[in-house]
């Protein structure tokens, strides 16, 4: 049987209970290693996981959509509501934090396996791939640190991924000659359902109008389009029209860092806009995307840092990436154009301009196709040497032969290096977090016990400790990402280092020693740097046990006050 490409399809290959079988042992071992790192340990390290919880549990409680950590609580409108709302769930199952963040991880990685089940089902039908393969390839995506990692944090990136992905493969599955209205109608709904949970879905819902519009005719494209319209009005209802006002600030240096923060909170086009636009960066910014575009490939196996000699690394990356793009080209000259390749078409479009090149999380979708186009390119290379070998042409092939299995025991060398040490740091980072939190936990409680109730806390993870204390709060401060290509923007907003303050009439500052963690460098470092220097002017209210966390008393214009007495708690 062909598909719509004309190439061998394996959509109708009988799944075995072999398969299936290997399939549950990979995702049993997945969900095995994540557990083992501890997701709870990382809970409040990158911020959206808290904001998403605190958000959930107003929804459950029947406050709407709104940021409840944030003081004068604005409506909810840097994320879409559906992981919220499906996180809202937990809360109505077990108001009781902490204890219901099991729950809230369970869920994350119920979507880990959807997302896994899925690359399975796209790797399989792929021209070419078997079962086998498609296994192979789905262990190699379920057991890549980064998979690991993002898995433990309640960020949308894996709902994300699991979404976006099925959306491809209902839509490869829709452009088969013989498909119904049926997989258009499951297409549009897992592409909708992605726009719901992260404004990337907008493009790769777009990609996939056109793939089904190109190869199925106008009648699947217009049900596909029926079927995400509402979907797209829902987001845009909610991004577009409603825009929180900001709070007062006076007059200062540092009222567009204020201005900043609040956009972090509320918009993320009007950051966009502020940081990249405002500072003259377009460009820039669409160069160093590009590059980071190229490169992601590679680093999912390979990490510079992991190698010891950089010169080594440099060459790994280059021929890793030449690998992924060399095995697309073919994988796309032998099978034809897939909806998946036209959805990241359209997805790379934002993406090549945002300020924030997370491209690990942003190509967490497309690991699968990066998976696949390394073992075509593998395959094609080992058969040309088998084939020549074939020829009775030992001599002539000996040397690139040799070369080869060189090359190929360096780059899984590299590979394994790099897994190992990447598992081996998240694991160290879950546990430096499980000692810190014990202290951060009786900060909260302190501030729970000893301030207002309607007291204002500045800290870095500050959705974290509302969870916690019931304090609204916010963080200190938020640098640009264009501080990574100007400096002076970056020595602007470490002057404004507790410039959220006054705006929002803080009472108390909270200063841990892993604040910044989740920062570019070198934020990272000048901010705690930064800290340090405020802080030896000062005396805290409350000093943990360790020293490890510290609460600052603030005055009206939003300064840090000099106490006579430091307080210390076990």
């Amino acid at each position: 049987m062909k598909d719509s490409t004309g190439a061998p399809s394996n959509a109708r290959e009988k799944l075995g209970l072999l398969p299936l079988v290997a399939l549950a042992a990979i995702i049993s071992g997945y969900l095995l290693l994540v557990i083992q790192l501890h997701p709870g340990n990382f809970f409040g390290l990158t911020e959206d996981d808290t904001l998403y919880l605190s958000s959930a549990k107003s929804l459950a409680e029947g406050n709407g959509y709104i940021l409840p950590s944030v003081p004068s609580t604005p409506p909810a409108t840097k994320y879409p509501i559906l992981y919220p709302w499906i996180l809202s769930w937990v809360w109505r199952w077990n108001a009781q934090f902490p204890a219901n963040l099991s729950a809230a991880i369970t869920v994350q990685l119920a979507f880990g396996v959807a997302f896994l089940a899925a690359a399975f089902l796209f790797i399989r039908r792929l021209p070419g791939f078997n079962s086998g393969v498609a296994l192979l390839l789905t262990a190699l995506c379920a057991f890549n640190p980064r998979v690991m990692f993002l898995s433990a944090n309640l960020m949308s990136d894996i709902p994300f991924a699991a979404l976006a992905l099925g959306a491809c493969v209902a839509a490869a599955r829709a452009n088969d000659e013989e498909a119904g209205y049926g997989p258009v109608v499951i297409c549009a709904a897992l592409a909708g359902l992605a726009i719901l949970t992260r404004a990337l879905g907008i493009p790769i819902a777009a990609g996939l109008l056109v793939a089904i519009a190109i190869r199925s005719g106008w009648r699947k494209s217009l049900t596909f389009a029926v079927g995400a319209a509402p979907f797209v009005v829902a987001f845009l209802w909610r991004s577009m029209l409603i825009a929180p006002k900001i709070q007062p600030a006076a007059a200062s240096s540092c009222q567009d860092s204020w201005r900043m923060t609040w956009l972090y909170y509320t918009s993320y086009t009007g950051f966009w806009r502020a940081d990249v636009l405002s500072n003259g960066l377009f460009w820039q910014t669409v160069r160093n995307d590009l590059l980071a575009v190229l490169f992601q490939p590679a680093s999912y196996f390979v990490k510079a840092n992991d190698i010891g000699i950089p010169v080594l690394a440099l060459a790994l990356i280059v021929v890793f990436s030449m690998i992924v793009f060399r095995g697309g080209v073919r994988l796309v000259s032998a099978g034809g154009w897939q909806p998946i390749h036209i959805a990241l078409g359209f997805y790379l479009l934002p993406i090549v301009v945002w300020d924030y090149a997370v491209m690990d999380r942003f190509l967490l979708p497309f690991l699968p196709l990066i998976c696949a186009g390394i073992f075509w390119e593998v395959r094609q290379v080992v058969s040309q040497v088998h084939t020549a070998a074939a020829g009775k042409r030992p001599k002539g092939v000996a040397i690139p032969a040799g070369f080869l299995c060189l090359s190929g025991a360096v780059l899984l060398w590299a590979a394994g290096v790099s897994w190992f040490e990447e598992f081996r740091t998240i694991a160290s980072d879950s546990d430096s977090r499980a000692e810190l939190l014990v202290e951060k936990r009786i900060a909260y409680s302190w501030l729970k016990e000893s301030s207002p109730q309607e007291a204002k806390v500045l800290a870095y993870e500050d959705a974290s400790l509302f969870l916690y204390s019931a304090r609204k709060a916010v963080r200190p401060v938020i640098f640009s990402p264009a501080g990574a290509d100007r400096p002076e923007i970056l020595k602007r907003d470490l002057s404004c280092m507790i410039s959220s303050a006054q705006p929002i009439s803080a009472q108390y500052w909270l200063v841990s020693d892993d604040d910044f963690g989740y920062e570019w460098e070198p934020a990272n470092s000048r901010g705690r740097e930064r800290e340090r220097e405020m802080e030896v002017k000062l005396h805290p209210i409350f000093r943990s046990s360790q020293g490890g966390v510290r609460i600052y008393k603030l005055d009206a214009n939003g300064e840090a006050v000099r106490q006579e007495f430091v307080r210390s708690e076990n």
